[in-house]
């Protein structure tokens, strides 16, 4: 019989200290085996003196892991061979340190926990988000949700208690959230970068860094950079004037709220926002809240917001309406305008990009135009971007392979189905 390791599954020749950062792991995460007698190559080469062993690892763990792991240890007799098999259980009140330290699995690898995790690893273990942690601050200012309240609220002066019941502050002490709503707060990740291009990075326009004060002032203020570059259009028709929105303002501020709103603030990056001619990029830090799938996100079935603490100021101020709306109402703003947002996560990252509806893109030659339409309309068919240059099949096909020979642009499928990207989009 061979074994072979797995992130699950570790295997110990003979017993060494190092299997106790394996357990810290184990339950870390999810769970897993340490087999010891078998060495490296998943040979089985046994052990002896199992109960004095199994002693031993018992004692250590109650000595040296904290809190107590949840773990058996079994033993096993193959060809005359005793292994001694230690089954460890994911733990229930995470995280679990060895001598101090907490530990997690890189594949077959055992590692200590970064700091980002490890924070987020007791948060959930006391089932509390970033914004409800307790501010060591006392010397907070809230003259701008003060000045939201009165005009959104008729709320003239907020006291002590009226931040108690928004939930400002608990057992005398503000919380992250009251931090992040204040006017002198002091969390460095807390920013947003505005930056305005033509249709690429290479074409810098205008630069708005917004820093050091209330989230909800970061909205006002980034609504007002939106109607400054993408402003209402009035198309002149035969019989009447029609107001034509370049890019919905609904999308732009469920996206920009989305972004302030469900960011990971545990993460030391502000929020990015790229306005072109073209299209608005918006990346916003971390990827989708713990127990939320893609398809969750996209239905939007995310009801339970990662910061509630300021979600629900957003609420009562009617900036939102309800939680978990938001991705559906940027979706059905671009109903029926022939163009669709954009929207992909990674580990570290969401991003949006909204695209200019009806965006000119004959005025441009023929690679330009198509970079600059899968810029904003990722995964799109080669019939889309004919479409949408009003250029040739031919022409089309010999530019699109020619920018895939170049490195610039990937083909995604085959077939009827086949989809172009923007390498890297």
């Amino acid at each position: 019989m061979k074994y072979s390791e797995s992130k699950n599954v570790e295997l110990k020749r003979k017993f060494t200290n190092n299997i106790f950062k394996t357990i810290s792991a184990f339950s870390n995460d999810e769970g897993g085996k340490i087999i010891i007698g078998v060495d490296d190559s998943g040979t089985i080469v046994g052990v002896s003196d199992l109960n004095n062993l199994r002693l031993k690892i018992e004692n250590q763990i109650n000595d040296s892991i904290k809190p107590r792991p949840l773990f058996e240890l079994k033993v096993k007799n193959i060809d005359d061979l005793d292994t001694l098999e230690i089954y460890v259980y994911q733990g229930e009140t995470k995280p679990y340190y060895y001598n101090n330290v907490a530990y997690t699995r890189n594949d077959t690898s055992t590692v200590p926990i970064d700091n980002i995790n490890l924070t987020q690893m007791i948060l959930d273990g006391q089932n509390l988000s970033f914004d409800q942690m307790k501010s060591i601050r006392e010397d907070l200012t809230f003259k701008y949700v003060q000045k939201k309240f009165k005009e959104e609220l008729k709320i003239e002066i907020l006291s002590e208690g009226n931040l108690v019941s928004l939930g400002l502050i608990k057992e005398g002490r503000y919380n992250y959230g009251a931090e992040l709503l204040s006017d002198n707060g002091s969390f460095i990740q807390s920013f947003i970068d505005i930056a305005k291009f033509r249709l690429d990075i290479d074409t810098f326009e205008d630069r708005i860094q917004l820093r050091n004060e209330s989230i909800l002032k970061y909205y006002d203020d980034s609504l007002e950079v939106f109607n400054k570059y993408y402003s209402i259009n009035e198309v002149v028709g035969a019989s009447k004037r029609t107001k034509v929105e370049p890019i919905p303002f609904i999308a732009y501020k469920e996206a920009l709220v989305n972004a302030i709103l469900h960011r990971d603030y545990l993460l030391k990056n502000g929020i990015q926002i790229a306005m072109f001619d073209n299209r608005i990029e918006i990346r916003s830090p971390g990827n989708l809240p713990k127990g939320i799938t893609p398809e969750m996100y996209f239905e939007g079935m995310t009801s339970i917001p990662r910061n509630p603490v300021i979600s629900f100021i957003f609420f009562r101020l009617g900036i939102i309406e309800q939680f978990g709306t938001g991705i559906n109402r940027i979706i059905n703003s671009y109903r029926d305008t022939g163009t669709r947002p954009h929207f992909s996560i990674n580990k570290n990252q969401l991003k949006i990009i909204l695209p200019v509806i009806n965006y000119d893109y004959t005025k441009l030659k023929d690679v330009e135009a198509i970079d600059a339409f899968l810029s904003a309309q990722p995964e799109s068919s080669r019939k889309e971007i004919e479409d949408a240059l009003l250029i040739d099949k031919t022409t089309i096909i010999r530019r699109l392979n020619e920018l895939i020979e170049l490195g610039r642009i990937i083909k995604i499928g085959n077939g009827p189905s086949t989809k172009y990207s923007k390498k890297g989009v």
